[in-house]
């Protein structure tokens, strides 16, 4: 539910409250407080016209967990809400659900522009793999309106045929804002798809819907789950955009399992809590950062040294919770201090409880070139840092420790 009295509810109040539900079921009796988790992969029906009936979608219900289910029904409902979007579908991964948005909507001989900063997946999803299919891509020199527009004229001076613009609200890992009132009135004015991954951001920290139409892209994995225990993703926006992206999804096979969903159901209900510490602990870090005579350049849009702090400052409510930190002493350097942190651990993800630092130019960006790496910013002596909700102090000691080792 995302209303009440006719007011949206804030986002705090849908997250603490998703997958409640109403207070009773048929008959007044009474329905379980927490989601329930249902496993079936097949139902059962009492005759051909109630299969006709519930397929059809004249009569609620469920047919085959591959076509929809009541956990992912739940978690797409909250998301909608979060994104203020109509309709949302949940993906089996980050990936797939960044997938199907794309293949959904997109043919041979088309062409997405996106920055050369993306996350490693995203560029190896778009260099390697969409190709195959007879999608291109052209690269941006930025996140700007007038660094895509630049991109887009050129696509088309060079025979490409531009459909879609894809960008990240916070880039990975060189933590850009994108200009996405700029892109969302660009994509209008050309009729262009807008695709956003929020994940960085979060719908507490940006609704690119806001700014223009657009399919929102999250991975669950991240701060929607906050747990480490869930991989998914979820696509939200209008219910014109969001049907074909369903109907690819169900398709071949990239929807989300009930247990990844109730997980993150579960994990959603302290989202606004986490998120809130987790961006005051990122701030704090990014500014002790600054200070720290082995650290040649902190990225965090909070900065003001940031190149895309003003922006920041239109598009997002807050500025995350990723900091992005570069050793002068470049890999050996990065190397000693993973091996002498104590508290903060070591992890290819970002967005749990638990504060964790990853090193982009081996992990995620390691299939790419050099030169693609040091495009995206994930040079030799880069860090990316996942805020966590441990407690500023022990984290500034354990880093400072291993910095002075």
């Amino acid at each position: 539910m995302s209303e009440h009295s006719g007011k949206p509810l804030s986002p705090g109040t849908i997250l603490a409250r998703g997958g409640r539900g109403e207070r009773a079921g048929p008959g007044g009796e009474p329905r379980p407080l927490s989601e329930p988790l249902t496993l079936a992969s097949v139902y059962r029906f009492e005759d051909l016209d109630q299969v006709n009936e519930v397929w059809d979608g004249r009569q609620p219900g469920h047919v085959y967990r591959r076509f929809g289910h009541p956990n992912s029904e739940t978690l797409e409902g909250i998301v909608a809400s979060l994104e203020r979007a109509e309709a949302a579908v949940a993906c089996s991964s980050g990936m797939a659900a960044l997938l199907v948005s794309l293949a959904a909507h997109l043919g041979a001989g088309d062409c997405v522009v996106a920055p050369r900063g993306l996350y490693g997946g995203t560029q190896t999803l778009l260099g390697s793999q969409l190709s195959r299919f007879g999608v291109a891509t052209s690269f941006a020199a930025g996140t700007t309106r007038e660094l895509f527009a630049q991109a887009v004229a050129a696509a088309r001076g060079a025979g490409r045929r531009p459909k879609a613009l894809l960008v990240e609200t916070i880039a990975n890992p060189s933590l850009d804002v994108a200009d996405l009132p700029g892109l969302a009135s660009l994509a209008a004015e050309q009729g262009l798809l807008l695709v956003v991954d929020n994940t960085f951001a979060t719908p507490l920290g940006c609704r690119p819907l806001q700014f223009g139409p657009a399919l929102v892209v999250h991975s669950l994995t991240k701060y929607l789950g906050g747990h480490s225990d869930v991989i998914g993703g979820v696509v939200a926006g209008s219910a014109e955009l969001i049907g074909p992206v369903r109907k690819l999804a169900i398709a071949i096979g990239a929807t989300l399992s009930p247990m990844d969903a109730w997980l993150t159901v579960r994990g959603l209900k302290t989202l606004h809590l986490r998120f809130q510490r987790q961006q005051e602990n990122a701030a704090a870090i990014a500014d002790w950062l600054v200070g720290q005579a082995e650290v040649s350049r902190v990225l965090y849009p909070g900065l003001k040294s940031h190149p895309s702090h003003a922006t920041a400052e239109r598009v997002l409510d807050g500025y995350g919770a990723m900091v992005s930190f570069e050793l002068s002493g470049g890999e050996p350097a990065v190397e000693r201090l993973v091996r002498l942190l104590r508290l903060i651990s070591f992890a290819p993800s970002l967005g749990e409880n638990e504060t964790t630092i990853m090193y982009p130019a081996i992990t995620s960006h390691r299939n790419l070139s050099p030169e693609e790496r040091e495009a995206a910013g994930a040079t030799p002596g880069l860090i990316r840092l996942s805020a966590g909700t441990e407690a500023l102090a022990d984290l500034l000691a354990d880093l400072a420790q291993a910095l002075a080792g």
